[in-house]
């Protein structure tokens, strides 16, 4: 206890300088001591209301009292939120086997969200940057005999990736109309990094690719074939016949047919013919339980020679001219490499 009888030299100034929780010891026990004890029975409180837990020191505010009627907020509701802690850690990452989502199984066996997703490459001739699904890969190769360097397409059969690659290489766009007007302009860019060498640039370049391409659906068709049998196809002579009865998802429709050469049914421009007066046929979508469905003329995409080994391959009879291809995921790179020899050949 500080007063200042026993300490004369503090002021009221000095006093003022202490210290707050001196100056409020020597307060209170001054007047506890100065209180008798009748005094102190009928006293009221404290003038600091008691802190606990259950009633908070709000000062000379009430107490907050919760009310059991309100709502929870979904972050303190434990059936909705629960905080990540040892008791409650986090989910693990679910297994490759674990069944997915409704809608991301539908993206994994969709052809178009395949390759739209495929990594942006940049096209030599006009600074385009497009997925390489819909783009054609050249490169630089060393021919083992006369050690003469050629610019050949890459990655349109099954085993390129064994191929030696002498360096990088130049992206063209995939369309056969565009490939035949590269000039030579065009091949000097993709032949720029070659030193003190004349490549070799093959001659009808647009029509090889386009026969490695063709080559490649009929690789994909006969892995198809020896995966799944007649299970991945559904045969008929009409529509409604290869539609089936809906249970199982057709991804796209092959015709035989249309033949080789004929191009003027499978563009559809919805004009009326001034002579019989009739909508021109539609030839390229087809709608199968309420979706389109691509329609692939294989005689005029493959030729004769290769849709005719495909109909052998799968054992199609005389009468079947359009096969429903059943989408699942051993036909998915079938339908990605007949929708790329597609827009290759600018069937639309």
């Amino acid at each position: 206890m500080l007063t200042r009888s026993q300490y004369p030299g503090l002021g009221r100034s000095s006093v003022r300088s202490l210290p707050y929780f001196i100056i409020r010891a020597s307060s209170t026990t001054t007047e506890s001591s100065s209180s008798s004890p009748e005094n102190s029975e009928t006293s009221g409180p404290a003038d600091t209301p008691p802190t606990t837990t259950t009633t908070p020191n709000n000062g000379t505010k009430k107490p907050y009292i919760p009310r059991d009627n309100l709502p929870v907020s979904p972050i303190e509701d434990p059936k909705k939120y629960v905080k990540y802690s040892k008791a409650h850690p986090k989910a693990p990452k679910p297994l490759k086997n674990a069944p997915l989502p409704e809608l991301e199984k539908r993206l994994t066996l969709n052809p178009y969200a395949h390759m739209l997703v495929q990594p942006v490459r940049l096209e030599v001739e006009y600074y385009r940057r497009v997925p390489r699904a819909w783009l054609i890969r050249f490169k630089h190769l060393v021919h083992p005999e006369t050690r003469e360097t050629w610019v050949v397409p890459h990655g349109l059969r099954q085993t390129d990736s064994d191929r030696n690659r002498v360096k990088r290489g130049y992206w063209v766009m995939g369309n056969m109309n565009m490939l035949r007007e590269f000039n030579k302009k065009g091949w000097k860019k993709i032949a720029a990094d070659i030193m003190n060498e004349k490549p070799v640039f093959p001659e009808g370049v647009a029509e090889s690719v386009r026969d490695l391409m063709r080559k490649r659906v009929f690789d994909e068709v006969f892995d198809v074939q020896q995966r799944s049998g007649d299970k991945c196809f559904v045969e008929g002579g009409e529509i409604e016949e290869v539609a089936g009865s809906g249970f199982v998802e057709i991804g796209c429709v092959l015709d035989w047919e249309l033949e080789e050469g004929t191009a003027g049914v499978i563009v559809d421009t919805g004009e009326v013919d001034v002579n019989s007066g009739v909508v021109e046929r539609k030839e390229i979508l087809v709608r199968i339980h309420g979706r389109l469905c691509p329609v692939h003329h294989m005689r005029v995409m493959l030729g004769e020679e290769v849709a005719g080994k495909i109909r052998e391959l799968w054992g199609l009879g005389e009468g079947v001219t359009k096969v429903g291809l059943v989408r699942r995921e051993g036909t998915l790179k079938l339908e990605i490499w007949l929708m790329k020899l597609r827009a290759y050949m600018g069937i639309w």
